[in-house]
């Protein structure tokens, strides 16, 4: 190998090597009590609360509309599923997992909504079947 590809290969490796630190350093731990959200409507037209999740909302992640959640008044793509989620817009929900703080999107590993008082579990649902 002559020098030129040695320097190239070792530079491609370094820039992978850097990326993958910048990315992985943006994923951080998180806890977060906030509003269900339709990331479309809300968006688009600021629509949330109970009385627009309880038909439009709802509809919405049926169809496969992103889900989010609203706390102290900044919005979270929520990177799951959002068809399991579709009864409760408008609730109050917990999401533990992790968050991307640059792409403004949070990775639940839990879902939990506050249903009169009671915390209950949302089973995630995979969005697509792994190939095998």
């Amino acid at each position: 190998m002559n020098r030129k590809n040695v320097f190239t290969i070792t530079g491609v490796l370094a820039l992978s090597v850097m990326s993958a630190v910048a990315f992985a350093g943006t994923l951080k731990p998180v806890n977060v009590k906030g509003q269900l959200l339709d990331m479309n409507c809300y968006s688009a037209h600021g629509l949330k609360g109970r009385a627009h999740g309880r038909v439009c909302g709802k509809k919405c992640l049926l169809s496969g509309a992103p889900a989010g959640i609203l706390v102290h008044g900044h919005a979270w793509t929520l990177d799951v599923n959002p068809r399991p989620l579709a009864p409760y817009v408008g609730m109050t929900i917990q999401v533990a997992g992790q968050r991307n703080t640059r792409d403004h999107v949070l990775l639940p590993v839990t879902i939990k909504v506050d249903d009169h008082g009671t915390w209950k579990p949302i089973k995630l649902i995979a969005l697509f079947k792994p190939v095998e």
